[in-house]
């Protein structure tokens, strides 16, 4: 029973998913998507309450914006240097893909910007969470807080690379580059790590005890020429 009714909320959740493609945010009602997921209203109510709650379910358990472990996964290959930079670059390339391959999130992106309502409140709501997941991840695999310069530079070079996402679905160019070729997203990917790696210095490595006295020496005239008794 309890496998059934996991099914029958999975098939309606994704048919809230395909209501919005054919129809928009304007067709979304629960007759809607009962119809669509072949289900009585009155059940549709029962497992869900209200469009409102619908609505929450659709954005947290659908497959609208991507997941932590998508980006930096456990099971994906990491950076070529364990750095905030690269980890930046990897993120926001990884970010771009993800986006790329889904369509409806792009029309629900446009539609966010000219028509806000309950849905892309929820959906915002799980990006934001979803960023901030984002970013302590990362933090724990380098044992070091972001500092507001890596979240700044970070946000702006998601929301370029968004923008021209959702640009791309309805137009074909931006400043002439053809946002349909995948060279032109390669070359994307390459501006990305030169403004990365450009904008964010590392911090410089702590030295222990002994090598910062090491250090001292070496970089004091006094102390090089100082004889030892």
């Amino acid at each position: 029973m309890i496998r059934n009714r996991e099914a029958t909320t999975a098939r309606i959740v994704e048919a809230v998913g395909r209501v919005l493609a054919r129809e928009g945010f304007r067709g979304l009602s629960m007759r809607a998507v009962a119809r669509e997921a072949g289900v009585d209203k009155r059940l549709l109510s029962r497992y869900f309450g209200d469009l409102d709650r619908l609505i929450a379910a659709y954005a947290a358990g659908s497959d609208f914006w991507w997941t932590v472990d998508e980006l930096v996964g456990d099971h994906l290959p990491g950076p070529a240097e364990n750095t905030w930079a690269a980890w930046l670059v990897l993120a926001v390339q990884r970010h771009t893909r993800a986006l790329r391959e889904r369509e409806l999130t792009q029309e629900i992106l446009a539609w966010e910007l000219i028509a806000p309502n309950a849905l892309t409140e929820e959906l915002s709501a799980v990006r934001e969470r979803r960023a901030a997941e984002l970013v302590q991840r990362i933090q724990a695999k380098l044992g070091t807080d972001a500092d507001f310069s890596w979240r700044a530079i970070g946000a702006l070079m998601a929301a370029a690379t968004t923008y021209l996402i959702v640009r791309g679905h309805t137009c074909e160019f931006y400043l002439g580059i053809d946002l349909h070729a995948e060279d032109s997203w390669k070359q994307f990917d390459q501006a990305i790590e030169t403004i990365a790696r450009g904008a964010i210095s590392e911090p410089e490595p702590r030295l222990g005890a002994k090598t910062r006295t090491a250090a001292a020496v070496s970089t004091n005239p006094a102390s090089a020429s100082r004889p030892r008794r």
